[in-house]
């Protein structure tokens, strides 16, 4: 009986591998040459042949998913010369990136690329692989050691994407694909979704009022963390006008997710879709007066109307309702559409209101049915970051009874470790791999959309490939990263692991240099390139393992007499790297840019030195040295000191000013210009009409709501300027260095010299009520309107704005490194 079964189940597993592969095979290419043309000169839009064969044999039984070969064609058919081969698209996808790796040594960053320099004929795929120096006749063979190859997490579509047009959203799937991205967790236009279904409910428009959020905390609302909007509080301007704007943002963003929507499924990257949440409008609870609702902890110090969100309690038997129409509606409106991957965090920040490992297990077991009553494949994705706070609450019984609940309804998670790069916060550490469920290793790194320098990298290559040999529930690597345009080597990395043989060791120096040839190109990967790209990799992307986050500017921070923070303090202001070391790597970089031609230096050269630049003369060195000069002269009661150190300060600020606006990912004005625009997101035109009115909506009251949710989000981060996340999203960008934080400094200068002056103490309580009051003010501003306000940069060339700045700042930063003074 046991061996006539034993043949059933491998007849089964063959006949799903026949059905399987059909499918496979059944995919499309074509959105793939749709990508090449997007991307590639004119020369290489007919230069690769991409097939799907679903039964290529991996180069090693570890590397068995989503598996390409690449190879030369015998002979050139059709113009096509490469043979990029693939178990999926995925596959297919990383195949067409590890060609541009290897024959071309360029790539798409998000920070530019180097595809207008490729030869004018394609090269051949080079017999001898560029990492390991194998030589390969038959085609290269690469797949990756994991299912799922993740990105992003639920607050970057606020931080990052929040006003991203189609034309951007389609290179960054574009940058997925290449990268072997299968599975994302696709959030944008949800508030369609749930605004109809509440409609369908009986709730009004005005019921729904108090519970959206705007478009750039459209995150936390999703999560329970808050409700409501308040830029209508701060503009001083109509409630009634802003419930328009809301509205029409989710109309805008809805036809934007279904053209993602489609770009996913063409390139098979599953979109993780949401679940009914369980958080809901106020007046819901009167509609059901039979079901329990109860109220959300308190999150973050925010005023009560804007958090204590009303939830349904999820053992209740409406939950299961609720879920059941939420689902159903949301695969109606996307034309039929499920991926059978559902997100829903229950618990993000929040205290739980019963706590007992029963009841922990009862809420799951519930919450799996719920989702197994619509689709009996669903798979219940979530964050893992909950289990990071309150560990009073989150006790090992506490969180193994909130997984035995899911496998009591035999249900299926996948848990993505969001922050699993620092030992304090990854939680697989705490939960023996979280109890046998399947889980990814994430890449968070830049907490509250940081741009400061940093990495682990001694972990993320080494961690991973761990965790493989340990956990066979380790099923996905990520990066879940809270925006972009920072530390691309440290991210890129974890995505290049998941296609290495996780039994081998990685040449890090090899590794790294050839991220440099791709990044800048060959000729440019200078010796002195090489090695200042060796003393960051040693220096700020190697924090040691009690650095939990980046380190925070001075620039960001409200001034004060004492502005330093204890070491590794979550966000602090202390640098954990030798300051000596990266001033070094500065200097060499500034040295490689005056060998290059204005027109010959690459976009992302450029970037990468305006934010070492940015790192070292904000960051680090220079801006606490001369803040230690104003300090020292006003307790010494020294006012042409005083002054002499302030002139100090505000020429550092005023230079960096000038210099982060010559880059359009450092200019506030193009963080506003594209808030302004994305009142249409497909074709960015710019217009939307209005009924005429008054006092009633308007395209200008409209846009000026967006620009609001821009500047709020990097400065206040809610309501009160005095809250606890204000400057938790700061940002070093041109254009709200002068227009925001000189403001705070020239205040701070002004004070300890009346200070001095009077003969008394500076007092930090009226400073704060002043620096409130202008911040305020600025709050209602709209942008373009001053002198020097930009929309996208100044002109100036950002590579001869460093060169004056490191004539003019370069010896100070060098003697306050070496521990000196300013």
């Amino acid at each position: 009986m046991a061996k006539k079964q034993g043949l059933r189940s491998w007849a089964l597993i063959g006949v799903a591998f026949v059905v399987q592969a059909l499918s496979a095979s059944a995919q499309s290419t074509t959105p793939l040459q749709g990508l090449v043309q997007r991307l590639l000169p004119h020369a290489y839009h007919k230069n690769f042949d991409f097939k799907i064969v679903p039964d290529i044999a991996p180069a090693n039984p570890e590397n068995k998913y989503d598996v390409f070969r690449v190879s030369n064609k015998n002979n050139a058919i059709n113009g096509s010369r490469v043979l990029i081969e693939g178990t999926t698209i995925a596959a297919l996808g990383r195949g067409l990136k590890y060609y541009l790796d290897q024959a071309a040594e360029a790539e798409l960053a998000w920070t530019g690329d180097r595809f207008d320099e490729l030869p004018r004929v394609p090269p051949s795929v080079p017999d001898v692989e560029l990492d390991t120096k194998l030589t390969v006749t038959t085609g290269h063979v690469r797949g990756s050691f994991v299912p799922h190859r993740y990105y992003t997490n639920v607050v970057t579509y606020g931080y990052q994407f929040a006003f991203w047009d189609w034309k951007r959203w389609e290179r960054e799937i574009d940058w997925m694909l290449l990268n072997g991205i299968n599975l994302l967790p696709a959030l944008v236009g949800q508030e369609y979704v749930v605004r109809q279904f509440y409609r369908n409910l009986g709730l009004t428009d005005k019921d729904l009022d108090s519970f959206f959020t705007g478009p750039v905390y459209q995150p936390w609302q999703r999560m329970g963390n808050l409700q409501g909007s308040w830029q209508h509080e701060l503009l001083n301007t109509s409630a009634a006008n802003e419930l328009v704007y809301k509205n029409k943002f989710i109309d805008s963003q809805w036809a934007l997710q279904q053209r993602i929507l489609t770009r996913l499924r063409e390139f098979d990257i599953t979109a993780i879709l949401p679940a009914f949440q369980g958080f809901v409008p106020q007046a819901l609870a009167a509609k059901f007066p039979d079901a329990v609702f109860k109220k959300s902890s308190k999150w973050s110090g925010f005023p009560d109307e804007h958090t204590r969100v009303t939830y349904l309690l999820q053992t209740d038997p409406l939950f299961n309702n609720l879920t059941a129409q939420y689902l159903k509606l949301q695969q109606e409106l996307n034309g039929g559409y499920t991926s059978h991957y559902y997100l829903l965090d229950l618990f993000n920040e929040l205290v739980p209101d019963c706590k007992t490992p029963e009841c922990m297990r009862a809420i799951t077991s519930s919450v799996t049915h719920a989702l197994q009553s619509v689709d009996k494949d669903a798979v219940w994705a979530m964050q893992g970051w909950f289990l990071t706070t309150f560990p009073d609450v989150w006790t090992p019984a506490a969180t193994s009874a909130y997984f035995a609940g899911i496998k009591d309804a035999n249900g299926t998670p996948f848990i993505m470790d969001l922050a699993a790069e620092s030992k304090g916060l990854a939680v697989w550490d705490d939960t023996n791999g979280f109890y046998g469920n399947d889980f990814g290793w994430s890449l968070l790194n830049n907490f509250g959309a940081a741009q400061g320098l940093f990495g682990k990298l001694s972990t993320i290559f080494t961690v991973p490939f761990e965790l493989y040999s340990k956990y066979p529930n380790l099923k996905g690597l990520g990066v879940t990263a809270e925006s972009i345009n920072n530390n691309e080597y440290v991210y890129s990395t974890v995505f290049d692991l998941a296609w290495r043989n996780p039994k081998q060791p990685v040449n890090k120096a090899e590794h790294l240099s050839q991220f440099i040839r791709r990044r800048y190109g060959p000729n440019r990967a200078s010796t002195t390139v090489q090695s200042a790209f060796a003393t960051l990799s040693k220096t700020v992307w190697d924090a040691p393992e009690g650095q939990l986050s980046q380190s925070k500017s001075f620039i960001e921070k409200v001034p004060a007499l004492d502005m330093y923070t204890a070491p590794g303090a979550w966000l602090g202001t202390v640098y954990y790297y030798n300051k000596t070391e990266v001033v070094g790597a500065w200097t060499k970089l500034v040295q490689a840019a005056l060998v290059e031609n204005r027109s010959n230096v690459p976009k992302t050269f450029k970037f990468d030195l305006v934010d070492l630049t940015r790192e070292v003369l904000l960051g680090s060195t220079v801006l606490p040295a001369l803040h230690k000069n104003l300090i020292d002269a006003y307790t010494a009661k020294n006012i042409p000191k005083i002054r002499a150190a302030g002139r100090q300060v505000v020429a550092l600020i005023t230079d960096l000013n000038n210099l982060l606006n010559t880059h359009r990912l450092f200019s506030f004005g193009n963080n506003v210009r594209d808030a302004r625009e994305s009142i249409d997101p497909i074709t960015r035109s710019g217009y939307i009409q209005f009924p005429p009115s008054a006092n009633g909506p308007s395209q200008a009251g409209y846009q000026q709501f967006l620009e609001s949710n821009a500047r709020d989000l990097v400065t206040w981060w809610g309501p009160e300027g005095a809250g606890e996340l204000a400057d938790y999203a700061s940002k070093q960008w041109g254009g709200l260095l002068t227009s925001y934080y000189l403001p705070r400094w020239t205040l701070f200068i002004e004070e300890l010299e009346e200070a001095v002056a009077a003969g008394k103490a500076w007092e930090n309580t009226g400073f704060l009520a002043k620096t409130l009051a202008r911040e305020a003010a600025w709050q209602k501003e709209a942008w373009g309107r001053k002198p020097g306000e930009s929309w996208e940069t100044n002109g100036q060339e950002p590579t001869e704005v460093v060169r004056e700045l490191y004539a003019k700042w370069g010896a100070t930063a060098i003697r306050v490194a070496a521990g000196g003074t300013a």
